[in-house]
C-alpha cells in the first residue's frame, strides 16, 4: 500500500497534487510561482489545473511539463515558477519525475536521507521550447519520498545545497527508533524542526511506501 500526506503552509501560492489516474499511476506534484497576490494565486491556480488536466493523457512527466511549460508561456502572461512532477506506479514502485528549477525529492531508507539526483530542467514560463529529462527511481517497502517547495527549507544566511542536506538530516530523524512514522507524523516532525526563517510559501508531500 501507498501511504501519502500533503501539508500547505501560510498563503495558498505553491502548486501541489496527488491524484490517482486512469492509469492506476498517481500524479504527484510539488511546485510554487513567482510572486505574491492575486496574479500569483492566478497563476497558480491555472498550473494547477493544466496539469491536472494533461495527465489524463497518460503523458510522462518530461512531457507533461514540457506541454505545462508552453501552455504557461503562450497562453498565460507572466507566470514563472518551479515545480517537480512525478508518476508513481504502485503496482512495480516505480517513481518516474520531472523538475522544471525546482528542489529535488528527498528520499528516505533504512534510516537515512538523501537527496535524488537532478534531472535537467529550466523554470516553467521562461522558455517556450524548453525540455525535461526524466528519470526513474524504483522505491521499495518501507521509503518514504519528500516532495516539497524552498519555503519549507529556505534561510537567508545558508546556502540552499546546505539546508537541503540539514532537512535530510532532520528527516531521518524519527526514523532511528521504532515503530517506524507514518506519513503524516513525519510531516508532523519535519513541520516542527523548519528552519526557514523567509516566511515564504511553504508545501509539504510525504509518500510511505508501505
Amino acid at each position: 500500500t501507498t501511504e501519502i500526506y500533503t501539508l500547505s503552509l501560510h498563503d495558498a501560492l505553491p502548486i501541489y497534487d496527488t491524484q490517482l489516474l486512469p492509469s492506476k499511476d498517481v500524479l504527484l506534484v510539488v511546485g510554487d510561482i513567482a510572486g505574491h497576490g492575486i496574479d500569483a494565486v492566478t497563476g497558480m491556480v491555472a498550473a494547477r489545473n493544466c496539469l491536472r488536466g494533461l495527465a489524463i493523457t497518460g503523458a510522462g512527466p518530461g512531457a507533461l511539463l514540457a506541454y505545462l511549460n508552453s501552455a504557461l508561456c503562450h497562453l498565460i502572461d507572466g507566470v514563472v515558477g518551479t515545480v517537480v512532477c512525478g508518476l508513481y506506479r504502485p503496482s512495480e514502485r516505480v517513481l518516474r519525475w520531472s523538475r522544471a528549477g525546482h528542489l529535488p525529492p528527498v528520499l528516505i531508507r533504512d534510516g537515512q536521507a538523501t537527496a535524488l539526483p537532478l534531472p535537467q530542467g529550466v523554470l516553467l514560463g521562461s522558455a517556450p521550447d524548453a525540455r525535461y529529462e526524466e528519470f526513474t527511481t524504483p522505491l521499495a517497502i518501507g521509503d518514504t519520498m519528500l516532495l516539497f517547495t524552498d519555503g519549507l527549507i529556505e534561510r537567508r544566511d545558508t546556502p540552499i545545497n546546505e539546508a537541503l542536506e540539514e532537512f535530510a538530516r532532520r528527516a531521518a530523524q524519527p526514523f532511528q527508533s521504532r515503530p517506524q512514522p507514518s506519513a503524516a507524523r513525519l510531516a508532523d516532525h519535519v513541520l516542527a524542526h523548519a528552519a526557514s526563517d523567509t516566511g515564504d510559501d511553504a508545501c509539504l508531500v510525504a509518500v510511505r511506501i508501505r
